[in-house]
């Protein structure tokens, strides 16, 4: 795959440019070391088979939960366009 850059504070009249971005090497992907728990900002004290990641915006961290509960009675989820 070819090398692809974009400029920024350029006449974009004409639509955007591509973007690329080079994913790691395939020994990287597979290092088993890499591990999402490891991470600082993530919490994952209560990881249990299913959990999912929630940000909790208290510390600034993702933390595993396995139910999603609210006070409101509504849930929203807002996942962006695709």
């Amino acid at each position: 795959m070819p090398d692809i850059t974009a400029k920024i504070n350029v006449n974009t009249s004409a639509g955007p440019e591509k973007v690329s971005v080079t994913l790691p090497s395939a020994q990287a992907a597979s290092n088993s070391t890499l591990q999402l728990k490891l991470l600082g900002d993530v919490d994952t004290t209560n990881l249990d088979d299913g959990a999912l990641l929630q940000y909790r915006s208290s510390d600034g961290k993702f933390v595993t939960r396995t139910e999603i509960i609210t006070s409101t009675g509504t849930l929203l989820f807002n996942c962006g366009s695709f």
